[in-house]
């Protein structure tokens, strides 16, 4: 055994060297990917104070640096088509004395990683889009399901990367008045496709 060592000695140290580097290879993968996954911008929306018409709609900063939000769109399904509305600019909620919002009226600005800032009562949101006009037909909301929905969607710009990113979530109401996420998690768009559509949307509230 030892003989056979020495004659392919050259041969083994080969392998062990290409093994060597393939091992180098996969932990530098891991690690990269565990830094570009650190890295990567997340916004999330939550359904704070109760499954409840009265309940609110958080934004949060779970990214690694600042946001700049430039604005937030709600959407209303239901059953006769899609409402759409800005609601960047906070209105005075009639049971309030101070702004909804916490930075003084607007949710658009910076947003500090682990910050938050409150957009408002689900009620005062879904009030707001059902004054807008139809603009869209198709629908999530079909006979059957549920009579409305809900879906909050925020553009914004994190640290240097390019385009604009957004963040979505959708909210279900039953006939109780219950309101409760579509979904587990928020919705992130932020691929070279979504940055497109985002940058669209972001275009369309810019000329109004």
């Amino acid at each position: 055994m030892i003989e056979w060592i020495s004659q392919h000695s050259s041969f083994l140290q080969v392998v062990t060297s290409v093994a060597t580097l393939m091992v180098w290879i996969f932990y530098a993968q891991m690690l990269m990917a565990g830094y570009i996954r650190q890295r990567r911008p997340k916004v999330v929306i939550n359904q704070v104070m109760g499954l409840s018409m009265k309940g609110r709609c958080l934004i949060s900063n779970m990214s690694a640096e600042h946001i700049h939000i430039e604005s937030a769109h709600a959407r209303l399904h239901s059953r006769e088509g899609v409402r759409c509305c800005t609601v960047s600019e906070m209105e005075r909620e009639e049971d309030e004395a101070t702004p909804a919002s916490l930075q003084g009226g607007t949710l658009q600005g910076p947003l500090s990683s682990g910050g938050y800032i409150d957009a408002g009562e689900i009620q005062h949101l879904v009030n707001r889009a059902r004054q807008a006009p139809i603009e869209d037909r198709s629908t999530l909301c079909r006979d059957g399901d549920a009579p409305y929905v809900l879906e909050l969607l925020v553009l914004y710009i994190y640290s240097s990367a390019p385009g604009i990113m957004g963040a979505s979530r959708q909210f279900v109401f039953d006939d109780d008045g219950q309101a409760t996420p579509a979904h587990l998690e928020t919705r992130q768009h932020r691929n070279w496709f979504d940055r497109r559509r985002m940058s669209a949307l972001y275009r369309t509230y810019l000329d109004r």
